[in-house]
């Protein structure tokens, strides 16, 4: 590994590019070696995980912490978006295809790459059938079980989507 973070800085050099040593980090991967990584003579700093265009990249290669980041930022535009949700002025279908755009799309970003387990997709689905709930004014008392609720808002379960995602 030492080699090639060598060999990188000089290619990087002879095209007029600076790898920042404050900014690189190591994170290894089923790897035995420990030997700590130089660059330009700086020790490199090791980590277990990172962030990488908005997706958390950990070592152990698992999903939840990225599934744990993505459903907070969901939440969060879901929130922001509570005026929308409560008028009556704009229909439920319009209502669902705002979810879909602004906050579904915010769930799922870089779905493709996550080894969906039951818990992550549990997790999901949960989040996302508070949401439908929420939007359609369904309260915990009313009893509708999830298929009904995916019916009424002809929406798919979401490890059928993340499956067709990763199709495409």
């Amino acid at each position: 590994m030492q080699t090639k973070t060598n060999r990188l800085a000089l290619v990087a050099e002879k095209t007029g590019l600076r790898i920042s040593k404050e900014k690189t980090k190591v994170m290894r991967a089923n790897s035995k070696h420990q030997e700590k990584i130089k660059l330009k003579d700086v020790e490199l700093l090791d980590v277990h995980s990172f962030t990488y265009l908005g997706s958390i990249v950990t070592s152990d290669r698992g999903a939840d912490q990225d599934v744990k980041s993505r459903i907070g930022k969901a939440r969060q535009v879901f929130n922001t978006l509570r005026p929308v949700w409560n008028t009556r002025s704009i229909s439920i279908k319009t209502k669902l295809r705002i979810f879909i755009t602004n906050v579904k799309s915010v769930l799922l970003h870089g779905s493709e790459t996550w080894g969906v387990t039951r818990s992550i997709s549990n997790k999901l689905q949960t989040f996302t059938s508070q949401c439908l709930r929420k939007i359609l004014k369904i309260y915990w008392q009313e009893k509708i079980n999830k298929r009904e609720l995916w019916a009424r808002t002809e929406q798919e379960c979401i490890p059928a989507e993340i499956a067709r995602r990763k199709w495409n």
